[in-house]
């Protein structure tokens, strides 16, 4: 594939919302280190000083559940080292592998393949998610409700903190420990920007959307085997961006592709979205 020509035909853009429906543990570091300070504290904006989701650990976790979903055999990025294990990830290395079943493979081809070993652009870009103002909370009656982060009391500014204890089985001795949360009901931003070149991406770009659907019934962030980090994708919206928008934004508005308060109901559009983006067909435009 290297030398060869590739002709961006456009972007596909998802926006909406990822919403904690646990607490959240997105770990950080510093403040483990100051007198007092956290065991365990969540990553933040060192600007705002708010929590976010880093693009980086939100696309790494839908690659990982994807590598599994598809089988995909695992190579060792990183070999292990003292105390650092070893880094396992599914990559195609050759040409011949890349399309063993006759396509592309759609997760490399989507989430694309570090450095030197890269056989085609990265497809898929996903930016880190800004905290957003509004929580949705469950009311009193059950029902969601939005509310300010200046409406509620959290232990420190955007996040809880939840104490854990590791127990001796023989003696029952506890040795506590403290871990700082995003609460269940943090809202946060996020765009994901999908580049398309050819018919091929089709497939890559339903595999993304698997990708969104997985992590709904998995765990994002740290110690998701113990409740925290479930969360869910609201309010998207996916638009179709021809790269003659980006020359002329007026005459070639932004195309609405689909809405869908969920997931699924985007998946459940996603013949319809694809008829409308020419490259899908084999069309330019």
């Amino acid at each position: 594939m290297s030398g060869n020509s590739v002709q961006l035909q456009g972007k596909i853009v998802i926006t909406g919302a990822l919403q904690a429906l646990t607490g959240l543990r997105i770990g950080g570091a510093g403040a483990g280190m100051e007198i007092g300070g956290l065991d365990n504290v969540v990553i933040r904006d060192p600007v705002t000083g708010r929590p976010y989701v880093p693009g980086s650990s939100l696309k790494g976790k839908m690659r990982s559940l994807l590598t599994r979903a598809l089988g995909k055999p695992l190579k060792t990025l990183v070999e292990p080292r003292g105390n650092i294990p070893a880094i396992r990830i599914h990559w195609c290395e050759t040409e011949a592998e890349y399309r063993s079943g006759g396509r592309p493979c759609p997760l490399c081809r989507a989430f694309g393949v570090a450095g030197q070993r890269a056989l085609e652009p990265v497809r898929l870009i996903v930016r880190d998610a800004r905290l957003l103002e509004e929580l949705e909370i469950l009311d009193e009656n059950g029902q969601p409700a939005r509310k300010r982060w200046s409406e509620v009391n959290t232990d420190l500014p955007y996040t809880e903190v939840k104490w854990e204890a590791a127990i001796d089985v023989l003696t029952a001795a506890a040795n506590p420990r403290q871990m700082e949360r995003v609460p269940a009901g943090a809202r946060f931003e996020v765009e994901m920007l999908f580049s398309v070149y050819d018919a091929d991406d089709r497939e890559a770009f339903r595999t993304v959307l698997l990708g969104m659907r997985l992590l709904e019934d998995d765990y994002l962030g740290g110690s998701g085997s113990r409740g925290y980090g479930r969360v869910a994708f609201r309010d998207l919206q996916v638009r179709w961006k021809p790269v003659a928008h980006y020359l002329d934004p007026q005459g070639h508005p932004a195309v609405p592709l689909t809405e869908g308060r969920t997931v699924e109901e985007v998946i459940a559009r996603f013949d319809e979205l694809a008829a409308r983006i020419p490259a899908f067909e084999g069309k330019q435009g």
